[in-house]
């Protein structure tokens, strides 16, 4: 474990602070604290990029603006809103997860961390970047940015393990500026640091989306959201690919709860 002195540690936020200070980006779901659009936000922000996450960030907010407005939408307008953001089943549960904060919570996200994992679609991470950004609770979360950025700046081996960077980030985070500090961090990576880096090896590598099954995964919601029911044969025959990569593709968001396959006929769920 890395040992730092307590004048380290303020040099450290002090330089990462400053840049912020300089250099931060004005990003829409940083000019508010509102739980809601915080949510909204950190689920788009889920493997996607933030220039693909903006707009799409701020059509739905647009339509949708509270939790009562999200409850009252259905599966096809939630995933024609999120057409191209990928992981559809993240804005399925967004719906859902608005239907639970209005009919249990009076409209009002919990702020207690363990009754905010147990609701559709918030795990560890999503649950602790809500309460650090819309409550500047001071808690951590690592995703790939702040991981680059502890890792480089501390010149840490790669065998580093999740469980100190966390350790880490506990000790460097300043009193009373969590939400200040992530974004921070987040910006220093995206801003600062080389897109790559060898001594910080990206931890997965994503599979190419031309030709791939995510592909065609994507195809079969945008056409649901365009037509009540799709044709395997029709559909396999338009994409150029063969039936089983098509029906590989329905099952797995069939899993998911997206859509329901009976014969070769695709529907939404």
């Amino acid at each position: 474990m890395i040992d730092l002195t307590a004048r380290q540690i303020v040099a450290f936020q002090r330089k990462i602070l400053r840049f912020y200070k300089l250099y931060g980006r004005d990003l829409p779901f940083r000019r508010t604290t509102d739980p809601y659009r915080i949510t909204v936000a950190e689920s788009m922000l889920q493997q996607t990029q933030v220039d693909r996450v903006v707009p799409k960030y701020e059509a739905w907010i647009r339509r949708w603006p509270t939790w009562q407005a999200l409850a009252r939408s259905n599966r096809r307008q939630l995933l024609t809103m999120w057409s191209g953001l990928g992981y559809n089943r993240r804005c399925l549960y967004l719906g859902e997860l608005a239907n639970i904060v209005v009919t249990q919570y009076l409209g009002k996200l919990p702020d207690d961390p363990a009754l905010l994992q147990k609701l559709p679609g918030l795990g560890p991470y999503t649950s602790n970047a809500i309460l650090i950004f819309a409550f500047n609770r001071p808690l951590i979360t690592i995703d790939t940015n702040i991981r680059r950025v502890l890792m480089h700046e501390f010149r840490l081996p790669a065998s580093t393990s999740k469980a100190e960077l966390e350790i880490l980030a506990r000790r460097l985070l300043p009193r009373g500026r969590s939400r200040d500090w992530h974004n921070a961090l987040m910006d220093y990576s995206v801003l600062r640091l080389p897109r790559k880096l060898p001594s910080v090896p990206p931890q997965s590598r994503q599979s190419r989306f031309l030709g791939s099954v995510r592909q065609i995964r994507g195809e079969i919601i945008r056409r649901l959201t365009r037509s009540n029911k799709l044709d395997i044969e029709a559909l396999s025959r338009e994409m150029k690919r063969s039936e089983a990569d098509v029906c590989n593709a329905a099952l797995a968001l069939q899993k998911e709860g997206t859509i329901r396959i009976s014969g070769k006929i695709i529907r939404l769920a």
